[in-house]
């Protein structure tokens, strides 16, 4: 019976450690996302296992110290409930790459690195879609994605076109509404995640910083009253160097893409051929509201395909709280104005455009990644 016992323990032995050389071997074969080129979002198309350098986007910089790699939250982009890892699952830490295992379903999914005590390092947006299409603009203003960053389709009029909600500067996404089916537009529910987020906080000398902001991905930060940006300041200017079109470690965009630039002489105002800051322009509009067709508006920003662009309205710089879905839309730009940075406003009921509308950095918008030449 001893000797038994002996043989069992051995071949236990033997074959954990056969288990653990198979997910060796499986880390070995895990296919490159960075291919180069860093970045704090990564798009995966397929279902597999995948590696990343455990560096800040669009950098070589180390983040630090990592201890261990976790996934924040996984959602579908709508009002159903993921059960933990049906995205993205068993993430893990290996000899300077995070490395996970991805399914074959469609949605977003944050993982996290973090130090032997627990503390987000940094964090990166996986993005479960099919490869993104560029779109060329009109006059030669630039190519942009064919939808929203965090989007899983370009099809007009579908709750997976909206995508997810940035602050400016902020490298991190956060929820957008979760159905068209709305009812309050002040107070709208988000989409559905695997973990529950932290209540928003207001910035102040704690809180309003780059550090709370890398380490705490999933708090929304609160405008301060100085400036109405996320982070504090005590006086009524702030940092522009966050978001450039130089692309920073902060910018949310897939590797070869960035935040585009806006304003007055951003991509927005040259593809329309306009200068004015506010016009009404027929055709396009989704009579429900959802969103507009730019490449059938009177005034266009491309021609020959759709050029959708959902109406999913902002989080609110004051509140934290998600308003105005199909009522406005707000996509960021990297120009700022003062302590404003500027957006390409839409709002339907007027079917009005707003090339350039400043916005406080605090509120969380849409983004539409344009391509790097």
């Amino acid at each position: 019976m001893k000797r038994y016992l002996q043989v069992f323990a051995i071949s236990a032995l033997a074959l954990g450690a056969a288990v653990s050389c198979q997910k060796d071997n499986d880390d070995d074969k895990a296919v490159e996302l960075s291919s180069g080129e860093t970045a704090n979002c990564y798009v995966v198309s397929a279902k597999g296992t995948y590696s990343f350098p455990a560096v800040k986007g669009n950098s070589s910089e180390p983040v630090g110290a990592v201890s261990t790699a976790e996934v924040l939250w996984e959602s579908f982009g709508n009002n159903e409930e993921p059960n933990v890892g049906d995205l993205v699952s068993n993430a893990r830490y290996k000899d300077g790459k995070i490395i996970f295992d991805a399914s074959e379903m469609r949605g977003n999914a944050v993982i996290a690195a973090k130090d032997a005590s627990g503390t987000i390092l940094w964090s990166w947006h996986i993005w479960l879609t099919d490869k993104p299409r560029e779109q060329v603009y009109n006059n030669d203003a630039g190519i942009m994605m064919d939808r929203n960053l965090g989007a899983t389709t370009a099809t007009p009029h579908l709750i997976s076109s909206f995508g997810l909600m940035y602050q400016w500067g902020r490298k991190d996404p956060f929820r957008g509404v979760e159905n068209l089916n709305i009812k309050d537009y002040w107070n709208q529910p988000t989409i559905v995640t695997t973990s529950e987020w932290p209540e928003a906080v207001v910035s102040d000398r704690t809180t309003g910083t780059v550090g709370y902001a890398v380490a705490n991905p999933m708090t929304f930060i609160i405008g301060n009253e100085n400036n109405e940006d996320w982070l504090y300041g005590e006086d009524y200017d702030t940092d522009n160097t966050r978001w450039q079109s130089e692309k920073t470690v902060y910018d949310p965009c897939p590797a070869g893409w960035r935040v585009p630039d806006g304003g007055p002489e951003g991509i927005w105002v040259k593809a329309f051929g306009t200068e004015i800051d506010y016009f009404e322009s027929a055709g396009g509009w989704d009579t429900g509201l959802s969103g507009v067709d730019f490449s059938k508006t009177d005034i266009k920003l491309a021609t020959a395909e759709t050029v959708w662009y959902p109406n999913e309205g902002l989080i609110y710089c004051i509140s934290g709280i998600l308003s105005g879905a199909l009522q406005l839309g707000g996509y960021w730009s990297v120009t700022t104005r003062s302590r404003y940075g500027y957006v390409l406003a839409i709002i339907p009921l007027d079917k009005a455009v707003m090339p350039y509308q400043d916005s406080p950095r605090a509120h969380g918008c849409s983004v539409r990644c344009m391509k790097i030449r």
